[in-house]
């Protein structure tokens, strides 16, 4: 089954380009496209794509603000940020309200693809030549809800579990532990359990 992607580009000319490299892959196909924040947020909401990729610069307003409003949805798909803007605020902003990766523009079409399949599957993708913009994430401060979803882990529940004490799909909440694996350096539920413990935040 191939992954649908919805483009979201206020540069026509780069979106054209973008919608011809992932229709070249035999495992993408591209469903809708859209310049603008409010058009992004509607087509998200009626083309339940898998993956948005998307712009931070939109015409009528900030890419943040249209990850936002399309990952409050429900059962949203994966976002992933390209974007000329490689600012680690930007970033962190980013990843923060759900962002499933952030790319910059300079990257070859075969990272973004990469980037695209680890999204749809779940995953975050951060590109390495942010990676040390990015440094110390580990030590960041976990917020509540990061914690009480360390507590269930540790009591042994399934992401599904999880997602329906917390009224989230199975999907969002695999994407909110992949980031908060990588903000504790650990690579998967065992160690963060480990880790949690150590820090001594399941007490």
């Amino acid at each position: 089954m191939k992954r649908r992607i919805l483009l979201v580009e206020d540069q026509t000319v780069v979106r054209e380009g973008l919608r011809q490299l992932i229709e070249s892959d035999a495992d993408m196909e591209v469903v809708g496209e859209a310049a603008a924040v409010a058009e992004a947020v509607a087509l998200a909401a009626r083309l339940r794509p898998d993956v948005v990729l998307l712009d931070l610069k939109l015409a009528d307003g900030s890419g943040l603000d249209a990850a936002r409003q399309i990952l409050q949805g429900s059962d949203p798909p994966a976002v992933l940020v390209l974007s000329t803007y490689a600012d680690a605020a930007l970033v962190r902003s980013a990843l923060a309200m759900g962002a499933s990766g952030y790319i910059p523009k300079t990257a070859s079409f075969a990272e973004i693809a990469s980037a695209v399949r680890t999204a749809a599957q779940g995953g975050v993708v951060i590109h390495p030549s942010l990676a040390g913009k990015l440094a110390g994430r580990g030590e960041e401060t976990l917020r509540e809800e990061e914690i009480a979803m360390l507590r269930m882990l540790a009591e042994g529940a399934s992401y599904a579990e999880i997602g329906n004490r917390l009224y989230l799909s199975e999907r969002t909440v695999r994407r909110h532990m992949n980031l908060l694996f990588d903000k504790m350096g650990v690579q998967n539920r065992t160690q963060a359990v480990a880790e949690a413990m150590r820090r001594g935040l399941l007490n």
